[in-house]
């Protein structure tokens, strides 16, 4: 196995059927992918393939990582990017987490110096002419996923309010009024 320093690229160590496969350890994180156009931005929220959107077009989500299908990938898409967040049941953020991904079986990435981030672009699988190749990126967000989808395109839907809140009840004015003399 070979590691990739921050910004390394390398070809992508497809397979026979030319797929590839990235998982991230570490942490207990959730795994995402985004598909990007050449602009560097998602086509519709739909190019988010992550644990409520299991399956993109060439790019499948699993609990431990994605596969991405370079035959399935439409023409439009230049560009992978692997993500992972932390999914709440760890640490509360990335700092002094060994975190690493691992692409195929030939690479991994070992991603150092985090510190408050949440979530993080791990790998780029992207065009290069007629092939495919790897980019170790390793860029953190403070944000989690949502910094990460809205950073690309992805509208993030805020959570609902809930109703207001009634102001608490405040005690009747009393004025003082002189008793009459009497």
């Amino acid at each position: 196995m070979q590691s990739l320093a921050r910004g390394e690229n390398r070809p992508a160590p497809l397979d026979a059927s030319g797929s590839i496969t990235v998982s991230v350890t570490g942490a207990a994180v959730d795994v995402s992918a985004l598909l990007l156009t050449a602009a560097g931005r998602v086509r519709s929220d739909q190019d988010l393939v992550f644990f409520n959107n299991p399956v993109g077009p060439g790019v499948r989500y699993a609990p431990d990582g994605v596969t991405v299908d370079t035959r399935g990938v439409p023409a439009e898409i230049e560009t992978i990017a692997i993500t992972a967040s932390l999914d709440g049941s760890g640490p509360a953020t990335f700092g002094g987490v060994p975190l690493r991904a691992t692409v195929g079986s030939d690479l991994d990435f070992p991603m150092t110096g985090l510190t408050t981030e949440t979530a993080v672009v791990g790998i780029e699988i992207y065009r290069r002419g007629d092939g495919w190749k790897v980019r170790a990126v390793g860029q953190g967000y403070d944000d989690g996923l949502a910094g990460i989808a809205t950073a690309f395109g992805i509208t993030v839907d805020e959570p609902e309010p809930g109703p207001a809140a009634a102001p608490p009840p405040q005690p009747a004015a009393r004025t003082f009024q002189p008793s009459p003399r009497r």
